[in-house]
């Protein structure tokens, strides 16, 4: 799963536990600490307060969505950041984090997770290449075909809500926890008739459905 890293001190802990609840909701993984550690290629999303700002720029160039949070009656900071690193204001929402990833075009997919397809479907196939082709191909055939579905349907909850929940399982043969998670998120708000929550889900599961589409597409399939 894509990892979120939280650069909090002391004054921080206002923002910094309820960020973390609506990541894990959105499928990260959560590390908080005060200082911040090596960048690795786990780490997609990385957000400090105003002390932790300075070291933000290291981050995304590592290729990290950086975001600095500010209290809400905080004067806002030079511009010399933007669009570099994202402004979120306390109290931090789910559908500002959803509108920062999706500005930044983030896939609920990890280099890690697309790397690790091949493994994980020889893994559900007991290591059998001829069932794992046939497994490929099926996996791709209703991915085509739930994407077309997904791009087609507009702000139907419903249909958005059965989609979801029909890629679940699709993503776990995959091995892609963080898409999963993202589904079962958006099954949820489809499922609430929460559309604005919905749509801002779907902004980035629909790109995210694409890769994934696209990685399997890639793969040896039996036709």
């Amino acid at each position: 799963m894509t990892g979120a890293l939280l650069l909090a001190g002391p004054g921080d802990a206002r923002w910094a536990a309820g960020v973390g609840e609506i990541l894990r909701g959105l499928g990260f993984t959560i590390q908080t600490t005060a200082h911040a550690p090596a960048a690795t290629a786990d780490i997609g999303v990385v957000l400090a307060g105003p002390d932790g700002a300075c070291t933000l720029r290291a981050w995304h160039a590592d290729g990290a969505i950086c975001a600095v949070v500010l209290p809400a009656d905080a004067p806002t900071p030079a511009e010399q950041c933007k669009p570099v690193i994202a402004r979120l204001r306390e109290r931090v929402t789910e559908a500002a984090i959803l509108e920062m990833l999706a500005n930044h075009r983030y896939l609920a997919l990890s280099a890690r997770e697309a790397a690790g397809i091949p493994a994980a479907l020889a893994e559900q196939t007991m290591g059998d290449p001829e069932f794992a082709a046939e497994l490929v191909h099926a996996l791709a055939t209703s991915t085509q075909a739930d994407l077309a579905q997904l791009r087609a349907a507009g702000s139907d909850l419903e249909t958005l809500r059965s989609i979801a929940h029909r890629l679940k399982p699709s993503a776990h043969y995959a091995g892609c926890q963080s898409l999963r998670a993202l589904a079962q998120r958006l099954e949820h708000a489809a499922r609430d008739g929460d559309a604005a929550t919905t749509a801002a889900l779907a902004a980035i599961f629909v790109p995210t459905v694409a890769r994934l589409l696209d990685l399997l597409a890639a793969l040896p399939t039996k036709k």
